[in-house]
């Protein structure tokens, strides 16, 4: 095909500047390939404030009272995530053909990957872990993308590893980043996709780039959206899954406590129920209680101690004619979720803890709409030629594990392959 314009075309073109598409970016930009990023965001610097949190956030209604929580800025939802990193289900992914063993070893040596240090755990966690512990319960220390190093106790916002520090390696290696770019789908020709048409802010122009290779990480509720736009009409044919998740918050007299990386430990009640240190640092703890109704409980900060309970429900649901996502937790579910609280608040009231409340229940992350070796083959592929897709959209529902470590390492998988194409 020839184009009107060279400067519009690009050896790859990633839709969405998340945890993949920057990964992928900075691995392609390194070996000096022309790429180019759609971010639907902008570009501010990121801020750990409510105006900068309300700025970015997006929700996406995935059941009927539950939304899911997305950010919308370069570097995607690690703008506002808590950096719990689990290790990536090597197995699971050698099943479906895809081996992430050497791309883990890549990512073990460029990201902060480690256990909270015992001098960083504040009291609160380790009262809710001695509790836990002493009522027989497996609580143990997960690993976080902290950079500890530089942890001076007023910055936990800063030393978390956000995907935005590959987006800035990739500019430096010439990489071009539009902001604010909504796509709306893929450009293909004879089952070859060749392009990308999109539009800028609120402004109805409607804008094409072209490119050998084309990426979606748009997230898992946007790309498949994306490719039934673009005639691949099979998408989310088997559901997604959301991992509901619900909080226990109590206040114990006379505890004192510095502030805490949430999510630092926590244990599993069987493959379905998962209890979650939910300790926040301070900010954060204001902003729950403000969304939980409770303002009066902000001033007793150090006093707190709290529990997530998030438990597994099955693959289901649908993706709409209207684009819209929507599934129904079952019976089963709730009852999961009531046996979590049940160990929670016991968890809690053996640490000493009164005024106990329940948060609202919230969507766990949207995942698992595409499924590997039937919308995506081994190589993330589509059905059509230099389409592929690489996002939490393919994450297999049978490991239910936080994202953002097994996203790094499938971006550096997919990259491999790439590079190997040109």
């Amino acid at each position: 095909m020839k184009y009107s314009n060279i400067e519009e075309h690009f050896d790859a073109i990633i839709v969405g500047s998340g945890t993949c598409g920057a990964t992928i970016a900075k691995e392609l930009s390194k070996q000096n390939k022309k790429v180019l990023i759609l971010e639907r965001g902008d570009n501010s610097p990121l801020k750990e404030s409510l105006l900068g949190y309300a700025k970015i956030s997006n929700e996406v209604r995935v059941t009927d009272k539950l939304k899911d929580l997305r950010a919308f800025t370069t570097g995607g939802t690690t703008a506002m995530y808590l950096a719990v990193a689990d290790l990536p289900p090597i197995e699971t992914f050698k099943n479906l053909g895809i081996d992430l063993t050497e791309d883990l070893e890549q990512v073990r040596k460029e990201l902060p990957i480690a256990e909270i240090s015992d001098g960083l755990i504040g009291a609160q966690a380790k009262k809710l872990s001695e509790s836990a512990i002493q009522l027989g319960y497996d609580w143990k220390k997960k690993l976080m993308l902290v950079d500890q190093s530089k942890f001076n106790h007023n910055n936990y916002y800063e030393v978390k590893w956000k995907a935005k520090t590959y987006v800035e390696e990739a500019l430096s290696n010439g990489l071009k980043l539009v902001n604010q770019a909504t796509v709306s789908k893929v450009i293909h020709e004879n089952k070859k996709a060749i392009g990308i048409e999109y539009s800028i802010g609120k402004k109805k122009n409607t804008f094409k780039a072209y490119g050998e290779k084309i990426i979606l990480a748009a997230g898992s509720l946007a790309t498949p959206i994306i490719l039934r736009n673009s005639g691949i009409k099979n998408v989310v044919n088997h559901g997604f899954y959301i991992n509901p998740s619900i909080g226990l918050i109590g206040s114990v007299p006379g505890l004192s406590s510095a502030e805490n990386f949430c999510g630092c430990m926590g244990a599993k009640l069987d493959d379905d129920i998962e209890l979650i240190d939910a300790n926040f640092h301070r900010f954060l703890f204001n902003v729950g209680m403000l969304f939980s109704g409770k303002p009066l409980r902000i001033a007793s900060y150090p006093k707190h101690i709290a529990i997530t309970v998030k438990v597994k429900e099955p693959v289901g649901g649908e993706l709409t004619e209207k684009g819209k996502y929507h599934k129904e937790l079952t019976e089963d579910d709730h009852q999961k979720l009531k046996r979590g609280l049940d160990v929670a608040d016991k968890i809690l009231k053996n640490a000493g803890a009164k005024k106990i409340f329940k948060t609202g229940l919230i969507s766990g992350g949207a995942l698992g709409t595409i499924k590997i070796k039937e919308h995506v083959n081994t190589n993330l592929q589509t059905e059509y030629d230099n389409l592929f897709v690489c996002d939490g959209s393919i994450l297999p529902d049978n490991e239910r594990i936080t994202p953002t470590l097994t996203l790094v390492c499938l971006a550096k998988y997919l990259s491999r392959h790439l590079i190997a194409s040109f």
